[in-house]
């Protein structure tokens, strides 16, 4: 698409596209459903910004499936992602603005800038996104089989003695004997 014009034009599409259009996605990832459960769907909006910028608005949900790194068991991971994306003719653009001291953040509510073209590949930017909203090790809340979850493992350790308790029986137990 030519994202140029569809931001001048302040055109909308959306669509829907099946998970396993995605490569770079799947790489590492479980097999995934077919049909109406292995479906992508996107919006995108041309706009204008508050300083007359151009902007793309994309919104994406999807639930591909994962591989609970807890129970290796695959789950299906929700996706809602909303992004901005700020095209920019070239690549010396794209630094403009970013911060020069690596502690100094970006500000969250600015867009994210990215190389615009008159054929601009808008499926390479969704795969792009899915990807960084999927986490690296994904884990269940609860597991099937009765894994804890995150909260659960701390209950566990708490259940089991500290072994500086031991210590400081051994200890009063020397102290009693002297």
């Amino acid at each position: 698409m030519d994202v140029f014009e569809f931001v001048r034009l302040r055109r909308h599409a959306q669509g829907e596209v099946g998970l396993g259009r995605f490569v770079r996605l799947l790489q590492d990832l479980p097999e995934q459903p077919q049909g109406e459960a292995g479906l992508v769907r996107w919006a995108i909006d041309g706009e204008q910004g508050t300083r007359g910028e151009q902007l793309l608005r994309l919104q994406i949900q999807a639930r591909p499936l994962v591989q609970c790194q807890r129970c290796l068991q695959p789950f299906a991971w929700p996706v809602q992602a909303e992004v901005l994306l700020q095209p920019v003719l070239t690549e010396a653009e794209l630094d403009e603005g970013l911060p020069l001291d690596e502690e100094e953040d970006l500000d969250a509510s600015q867009p994210e800038k990215v190389l615009g073209s008159r054929r601009f590949d808008l499926l390479a930017q969704i795969e792009d996104e899915l990807i960084l909203s999927i986490p690296y090790v994904p884990r269940h809340e609860v597991c099937p089989d009765g894994s804890p979850g995150a909260g659960g493992a701390q209950a566990q350790d708490e259940r089991r003695p500290s072994p500086f308790e031991a210590l400081a029986r051994l200890k009063r137990n020397d102290a009693d004997k002297a």
